[in-house]
């Protein structure tokens, strides 16, 4: 059993923006750290600057050593408030705490603050790999977005006709490259004169972002380079398609879970303040709108007052 703990309850509910009671603590907490995350970012492109990392270094050093400090401290108040989430389940304090350690937006959090002790601990590290690391630090915005993981969702779940629309574009590659080389090695060595060199103009070409770098010149291989055009347009496509149509799938199946739940919260037919919370809740946790949720509960409170008048 896990000990009641107030504080630990409370920071738990403002930090996942699930608090009525503290709702402006929140808020509020949710946008300073947004505030935090997009200065970091600015900071990391503004540094890449010679001119504004020589002039104001020292200021772009000192608000890291901060931001490092503010990130460590939501860090470790995240692993001690993870004992408060799912406590219906039985599960140990100590095994809720690396749930969220070794989860997405843990190893997210973990991220955040890394680059600062490894600069810390290994002077030797290269800088700018640190500062590839630490623009990562955006990612702490899914925290209160999922958009990330609906993606990832949709995707995991078409995902037979997500890898074969994979396997077509990877055979795709694979044809016009050799084919390509077939054709351009002798005219080109130094663009086609390997399968590997083809295979990023196949690539550059399918995708259809043609950087030009290298353009077929051979009657054949310009041949090559027009079916390899039409059929990165149908490849492409295909997995844009897979993709646009999984993520609509999503967004309304958590609909219609969210219309389930909230039939069953409003059998009675009026809604008190502790359903308004379970609702809320809901609507949190399917990732849907307020004016959305409120719209279909509006429809429920309708069709079971129409289905009463009927009945009687």
């Amino acid at each position: 059993m896990t000990a009641h703990h107030p504080l630990r309850q409370r920071l738990f509910l403002i930090l996942e923006l699930k608090g009525h009671k503290d709702k402006k603590a929140a808020w509020l907490f949710s946008w300073v750290l947004t505030l935090m995350v997009l200065s970091n970012v600015v900071a990391v492109i503004l540094e890449s600057v010679p001119a504004i990392h020589a002039q104001y270094g020292t200021v772009l050093a000192v608000f890291d050593t901060v931001s490092v400090l503010f990130f460590s401290v939501e860090y470790l108040l995240r692993i001690w408030t993870a004992a408060e989430k799912n406590k219906h389940v039985q599960h140990t304090v100590a095994r809720r705490r690396l749930r969220y350690m070794l989860s997405f937006h843990g190893l997210v959090d973990l991220l955040a603050v890394l680059p600062f002790f490894l600069q810390s601990l290994l002077p030797g590290l290269d800088l700018r790999f640190l500062r590839v690391i630490r623009i990562m630090r955006i990612l702490k915005l899914s925290h209160y977005s999922t958009a990330l993981e609906d993606l990832i969702a949709s995707i995991y779940a078409e995902r037979d006709a997500f890898i074969s629309a994979l396997y077509l574009l990877a055979l795709s590659i694979l044809i016009t490259s050799c084919l390509m080389h077939y054709a351009e090695h002798a005219l080109q060595a130094d663009k086609f004169g390997t399968i590997p060199d083809a295979m990023w103009w196949s690539i550059i070409t399918i995708t259809t972002v043609g950087y030009g770098d290298a353009t077929p010149i051979s009657a054949w291989g310009k041949v090559i380079g027009a079916f390899t055009a039409l059929s990165g347009v149908f490849t492409v496509a295909l997995l844009t398609g897979i993709v646009a149509s999984a993520f609509a799938t999503r967004v309304r199946t958590q609909e219609i879970e969210f219309t389930t739940e909230v039939e069953e919260v409003l059998k009675d037919g009026h809604v008190n303040a502790k359903e308004r919370r379970t609702i809320e809740h809901l609507r949190q946790e399917f990732s849907l709108t307020e004016d959305h949720a409120q719209a279909i509960v509006r429809q429920i409170i309708e069709e079971q007052s129409l289905y009463e008048k009927k009945s009687v």
